[in-house]
C-alpha cells in the first residue's frame, strides 16, 4: 500500500512489490487498464492489480497495491493590503485570495509567530506569511501578504493671529503650530479653494482651514483664525528711475497698493519733503511716506527709492558758411552749448552722416 499526495508527481507502483517480475499487466479498480505509473491528477485512489501470466502448468500470479490519496493544503494565493497607521486592527486572512483553508498559522516579516489580526499602530510593515502544515506525503503551503502602511496626515495645530489691514502679506502656513506636512491645500471662509497667503489689504477675515488628504488615510485639517483691524495703509515700497529733465510730479503716484491719501513725507536724511518732486532740483535716494494711525495699529509706512540720471545735451543750433573750395570741417565744433561728445549725425534727407 501507498499514500500519494493529490498535488503530487506521477509514481511507478511496480517498485511497491515485494520481488515483482517485470513484464506483467496492470488493471485498475473496477478491471480498467492501468499504465503501472499512478498519476492523482488523473487517476483515483483504490487496489491496482499487477498480473503476471504463468507458463503450463503454472497458473498466472498477482498482486495488489493499494493506493490513497492524501489531501493536499491550500494555504490560498499572495495577497496586498495598505492601510493607515491609524486605522483599526485588521484580519490578514481575509486578505489572502484563491480560496485559502482555515487552520494555518502566521509569521511576520522578520519569521516569528504573529497572530492573524494586524495592528498599525505596533506591526511593522512587510510581508507575513500563512502556512498550512501538509499530512505526509503532502508538502506544507503557504501564502503572503504584503501590507505597507501609510503615515496618518498631519495638518499641526490651529492657530490664531490679528493683523492690521496695512501689514504687508504672510504665510498662513507659519501660524499652524507642531510639524504639520508640507503638502496640504487651504480654503477660505465659506469653503472656496485660497493659496494660503493672506494680505491684510484684500484677503476677507475668518477662518482658513488646511487639509493633508492621504491615499489609505483619510483627510485631517487644522484652522488658522485670522481676524483684521482697520490700519493705515501706507502702500508697498517701490523703485523709480527718472531723468532730471522730466517735470515735477506727485511722489505718491509711485507707491504701489492703494495707500491712504494725507500721509507725510520725509526726504532722505529725515528732511520735510513737499510730496511733489522736481528731478532737477532733488537729491536721489529714499522717500518716506508715513500715514499715522486712528486705532490700535501703528503708523504705516512705504519708501520710493529714487534714482536720478543727468540728462544728455546735442548742444545748440548752429551755423557754418563754408566756400566750396574749403578743407574738411568738423561739424561738433559749429554747435552752440556745451554738446556730450559720443552722438550720431544724419544728413539733410536724414541719412547717416
Amino acid at each position: 500500500s501507498t499514500s500519494i499526495c493529490d498535488q503530487g508527481l506521477a509514481t511507478n507502483l511496480l517498485p511497491l512489490l515485494v520481488g515483482a517480475q517485470a513484464g506483467g499487466t496492470w488493471t485498475a479498480p473496477g478491471g480498467g487498464a492501468f499504465s503501472g505509473s499512478y498519476d492523482p491528477a488523473t487517476n483515483a485512489s483504490g487496489n491496482y492489480t499487477y498480473t503476471v501470466a504463468g507458463t503450463l502448468p503454472c497458473a498466472a500470479d498477482q498482486a495488489v497495491v493499494a493506493v490513497t490519496e492524501t489531501s493536499s493544503p491550500n494555504a490560498g494565493t499572495n495577497g496586498t493590503l495598505t492601510l493607515c497607521a491609524n486605522s483599526a486592527p485588521i484580519d490578514l486572512f481575509a486578505q489572502l485570495n484563491g480560496g485559502a483553508q482555515l487552520g494555518g498559522s502566521w509569521t511576520d516579516p522578520s519569521n516569528s509567530p504573529h497572530p492573524a489580526n494586524f495592528n498599525p499602530a505596533v506591526d511593522p510593515a512587510g510581508s507575513y506569511t500563512y502556512t498550512i502544515a501538509g499530512n505526509s506525503p503532502c508538502s506544507s503551503s503557504s501564502a503572503q501578504v504584503e501590507v505597507t502602511v501609510e503615515t496618518a496626515p498631519v495638518p499641526g495645530i490651529s492657530g490664531s493671529t490679528s493683523v492690521c489691514s496695512g501689514d504687508a502679506a504672510f504665510d498662513l502656513f507659519l501660524l499652524l503650530d507642531g510639524s504639520p506636512d508640507a503638502n496640504g491645500t487651504w480654503t477660505s471662509p465659506g469653503g472656496g479653494v485660497s493659496t494660503g497667503v493672506f494680505d491684510p489689504s484684500s484677503s476677507i477675515q475668518g477662518v482658513y482651514t488646511y487639509i493633508v488628504s492621504g491615499i489609505a488615510c483619510g483627510a485631517e485639517q487644522a484652522t488658522v483664525t485670522v481676524g483684521v483691524s482697520v490700519g493705515p495703509n501706507a502702500g508697498q515700497n517701490n523703485s523709480i528711475v527718472l531723468c532730471e529733465t522730466q517735470a515735477p510730479f506727485a511722489l505718491i503716484s509711485s507707491i504701489t497698493g492703494s495707500p491712504d491719501a494725507g500721509g507725510t513725507w520725509t526726504a532722505p536724511g529725515g528732511g520735510v519733503f513737499s510730496g511733489t518732486l522736481d528731478p532737477a532740483n532733488v537729491q536721489p535716494g529714499n522717500y518716506t511716506y508715513t500715514v499715522s494711525s486712528s486705532s490700535s495699529c501703528p503708523d504705516a509706512q512705504a519708501e520710493v527709492t529714487v534714482s536720478i540720471s543727468a540728462s544728455v545735451s546735442a548742444g545748440l543750433v548752429g551755423d557754418l558758411s563754408l566756400c566750396n573750395t574749403s578743407g574738411p570741417v568738423q561739424l561738433f565744433g559749429s554747435l552752440g552749448g556745451t554738446p556730450d561728445i559720443g552722438g550720431t549725425w544724419t544728413a539733410p534727407g536724414g541719412g547717416a552722416f
